[in-house]
C-alpha cells in the first residue's frame, strides 16, 4: 500500500483510503459508496486474500463493493493483479484465506470484465504502473461530468499528449546506464561543479525516468525537456549508429517540442563521459590456506551494465589464479596498467575515434572475512610521477556477494535499493546510526529491518563495528558505512560521525572518495573509513572461485 500511496502523491491525487475512514453512525457499505462516488479514479490492487465482509452486506467483501460502485458510477478503474504465476515473496499468512474461493472468483470476475488488467510482481512494479497510469488519465480529454458539481480535468503536466507519446516511443525499453544518472542530474542545473538533482535516480527504464522527473518537478522550464536534451548529448557521444541515431531522434524530438509548446531552449548540458567503466575485484579466501586468495578481475561499461568482460585471467583461460593479497594488489596493478586497451574490445567504444574510456570505480567483491581489508590504501604505481593510492583516485567500495546465500532474506536486498530508487537519499529513513548503546538491542534493530524496506544504509558509530554490519549484510542492506576495527583503536582518532555525516545515501561513494582525499584529515582518519555499496542491479553471477581450479600469478 506504501508504493500505491506514494504513486498517487507524486501523480498529485489524494488517496481515499479505508484506514483513513473515521467512526461514524449509518450503515459502512452506504458510507463507503459515497466515498467512492466522491472519487476520480477508482484503484484496486487486488492480491490472494479476500478482506473483510462488508458487515450489512455479508456476501461482498469491502472491495467488491468498491469496484461495483466505481463500475456504476463510470469511474475510470486501474486493476492491479499480484501475479499468482510466480513467487512474490509473500509470508503464507499474506495467501492462506478462509475465503479463498470467493477472492479467486473475484480475482477471474476482473480477469474477465473487459477492463485492462496489469499483473504486478512487487511494490516497484507496482508504483511505476500506477504513476504511469494516474498520469495517463491527468493527460487524457476532460472526462463527461458526472452531476452538477464535477470539477473539469486539470490541463495536462508539462508537456502535451503528442509529446509524451512520442517519448515513450524513444524511450520505453531503454534501459539506463551509468552515463545517464548524469543526464538526469543535469536535468537541475549544475551547482558546485557538479550536477546538482537533489533526487536519487528512480527505478524503471528511461521513460519511467521521465515520467518520475515530470511527476516531481514543476518550476521553471519543464525539466524533462532538459533530460531529453541531455540523453540526446549522451547517446551522441557515444559511439555506434544505434546509439547516433537515437540521440538523433531525441534531438528531433526536444526541437518539435520547443516549437510547438513555445518553450525556451535547455540549458547546455555539462560533459558527459559515456564511456565510464567499473573495474570489479572478485577475491575468495581460500578456506585451506587464509593466506591465499582465489581471484578474478571483471569490467562493466556504463553503456551496457550487462556487457562484463574478464580481463584477469583472460576469459580463453580454464583455470583461475591463486595469490596472496600482495599478489592481488599486483594483479590489480596490472590491469590499471592495461585499463585503456582492455576497454577498448567493448562494444562501441573507441571503435570510430571517441573519447577514451574512465575508469571510475573499483570494487572488490569479497568474503566477509575480507571486508576490513584496506583496498582502498593499496599502491598503484603505473605513472610517470609517482604511486597513487586507489582510494585517491577511484571510488573504491566493497561488497559481499556471499552473504545473500546464507539467509532467506536476500529479497530485502532488491527491494531496498528499489526503495532508495523510489525515494530521496536524504530522506529520514534511509540511514539508520547504530551506536554503542544500541548494541544490547542489536537483534531488535535485525528484528525491525527484517519487516520493513528502509533503511537501506547503516552507519555504524559502535567501537565495535563488526557486529553490526554482519548484522545488516544478514537482512540484505545494500549500503553500509564503519571505521575499521584498528583505526577505532586509535582515542585521537575522529569518529564517523565527524569525519562522514552521510547526508545522503545516493552520494556515499563520491563522499568517501573526496574524504581520501582530503589533506587537511589525518592520513589514518583518511584510511580508516570502509564503504560497502552493493548495487543488485549491478551484481555479477558466477560460481564461487574457491569451486574451480587455479594456477598462481
Amino acid at each position: 500500500m506504501d508504493a500505491a500511496e506514494a504513486a498517487v502523491l507524486r501523480a498529485e491525487h489524494v488517496p481515499v483510503d479505508m484506514r483513513y475512514f473515521t467512526a461514524r453512525d449509518g450503515k459502512p457499505a452506504d458510507y463507503c459508496r459515497a466515498r467512492v462516488r466522491d472519487s476520480d479514479v477508482y484503484v484496486g490492487i487486488i492480491g490472494f486474500r479476500y478482506g473483510s465482509p462488508v458487515r450489512d452486506l455479508p456476501d461482498l467483501s469491502y472491495t467488491e463493493l468498491e469496484f461495483e460502485e466505481a463500475t456504476e458510477a463510470g469511474l475510470e478503474r486501474l486493476v492491479f493483479l499480484l501475479a499468482e504465476d510466480e513467487d512474490v515473496g509473500l509470508p503464507p499468512r499474506e495467501i492462506l484465506d478462509v475465503h479463498a474461493d470467493r477472492q479467486e472468483a473475484f480475482r477471474r470476475r476482473l480477469r474477465e470484465s473487459g477492463i485492462t488488467v496489469h499483473k504486478v510482481r512487487d511494490p516497484q512494479q507496482l508504483e511505476v504502473g500506477l504513476l504511469q497510469a494516474l498520469l495517463g488519465h491527468r493527460n487524457s480529454p476532460v472526462a463527461p461530468a458526472r452531476g452538477p458539481s464535477a470539477v473539469p480535468a486539470p490541463p495536462p503536466l508539462t508537456l502535451d499528449p503528442p509529446a509524451w507519446e512520442r517519448l515513450g516511443e524513444l524511450l520505453r525499453g531503454v534501459r539506463p546506464a551509468l552515463w545517464c544518472e548524469d543526464a538526469y542530474r543535469s536535468s537541475f542545473g549544475v551547482a558546485e561543479g557538479r550536477a546538482a538533482a537533489p533526487f536519487v535516480t528512480p527505478a524503471g527504464d528511461l521513460y519511467d525516468w521521465a515520467l518520475d522527473l515530470d511527476a516531481r518537478e514543476h518550476s521553471g522550464p519543464p525539466k524533462v525537456l532538459a533530460f531529453a536534451h541531455a540523453l540526446a548529448t549522451g547517446f551522441s557521444t557515444g559511439a555506434g549508429p544505434d546509439g547516433r541515431r537515437r540521440a538523433f531522434a531525441l534531438s528531433t524530438w526536444v526541437r518539435e517540442v520547443r516549437e510547438r509548446l513555445g518553450l525556451p531552449e535547455p540549458p547546455p548540458v555539462r560533459e558527459i563521459n559515456t564511456h565510464q567503466v567499473t573495474m570489479l575485484v572478485r577475491l575468495d579466501q581460500d578456506p585451506q590456506e587464509p593466506g591465499q586468495v582465489f581471484a578474478e578481475v571483471w569490467l562493466r561499461p556504463s553503456l551496457d551494465p550487462s556487457d562484463w568482460k574478464r580481463v584477469q585471467p583472460p576469459e580463453t583461460a580454464t583455470e583461475r589464479i591463486r595469490v596472496s593479497l600482495e599478489g592481488a594488489r599486483r594483479l590489480v596493478e596490472r590491469c590499471v596498467r592495461s585499463f585503456r586497451d582492455e576497454a577498448r574490445g567493448f562494444r562501441g567504444q573507441g571503435a570510430d575515434g571517441g573519447p577514451p574510456s574512465e575508469l571510475r570505480r573499483i570494487e572488490f567483491a569479497v568474503t566477509d572475512t575480507l571486508l576490513e581489508t584496506e583496498f582502498d590504501q593499496w599502491l598503484c604505481d603505473v605513472s610517470v610521477y609517482k604511486a597513487w593510492r586507489l582510494g585517491q583516485r577511484y571510488e573504491v567500495v566493497v561488497r559481499c556477494p556471499h552473504a545473500r546465500d546464507l539467509a532467506d532474506f536476500a529479497h530485502l536486498w532488491t527491494l531496498r535499493w528499489g526503495w532508495l530508487g523510489r525515494n530521496d537519499g536524504t530522506d529520514d529513513k534511509a540511514t539508520v546510526w547504530v551506536g554503542n548503546e544500541d548494541l544490547d538491542r542489536l537483534d531488535d534493530h535485525v528484528t525491525d529491518w527484517e519487516e520493513s524496506e528502509h533503511p537501506v544504509c547503516v552507519a555504524v558509530a559502535a567501537d565495535d563495528a563488526e557486529p553490526v554490519w554482519r548484522a545488516a549484510l544478514h537482512v540484505g542492506m545494500p549500503v553500509v558505512v564503519w571505521q575499521r576495527a584498528s583505526s577505532r583503536r586509535d582515542p585521537k582518532l575522529p569518529r564517523l560521525k565527524t569525519l562522514l555525516p552521510v547526508a545522503d545515501v545516493a552520494e556515499l561513494p563520491r563522499e568517501v572518495k573526496r574524504l581520501r582525499r582530503n589533506r587537511n584529515v589525518p592520513a589514518s582518519a583518511r584510511s580508516s573509513v570502509v564503504l560497502l555499496w552493493d548495487d543488485p542491479d549491478q551484481a555479477l553471477e558466477t560460481a564461487p572461485l574457491t569451486d574451480a581450479g587455479f594456477f598462481p600469478a
